[in-house]
C-alpha cells in the first residue's frame, strides 16, 4: 500500500509561483521532483479558486464529546464483562 504525502502550503505556493511565471507542469514537476499530475491537478485548483491552499476536513462530524468519550471509557473500565449496547 502507498503512504501519501500531501504538500505543505508553501511547496503549493512556490509551485503555483512557477506556473504563473509561464513555465511548463513537467518542468515544475521535474524541479520538485514530484508526478505531474499532482502539479496539474494543483494547477487546476488554483485556477478555479484562486488559492493555492488545502481545503482542510472533508471526514464525518463528531457524536459524542470529549467529556462522552471519557464517561464511555469509565463505564467499560467499571464494567468490563459488559456488552456495548450495554455501556452506552
Amino acid at each position: 500500500m502507498t503512504r501519501r504525502n500531501h504538500l505543505d502550503d508553501f511547496t503549493r505556493g512556490r509551485m503555483i509561483g512557477k506556473l504563473e511565471e509561464g513555465r511548463t507542469v513537467t518542468s515544475v514537476a521535474a524541479e520538485f521532483g514530484i508526478n505531474k499530475s499532482v502539479v496539474s491537478r494543483a494547477w487546476k485548483a488554483f485556477q478555479t479558486t484562486g488559492t493555492a491552499v488545502r481545503k482542510v476536513g472533508g471526514a464525518r462530524p463528531r457524536t459524542t464529546t470529549a467529556g462522552d468519550d471519557q464517561y464511555i471509557i469509565l463505564q467499560a473500565n467499571r464494567g468490563r464483562w459488559q456488552s456495548a449496547n450495554v455501556i452506552v
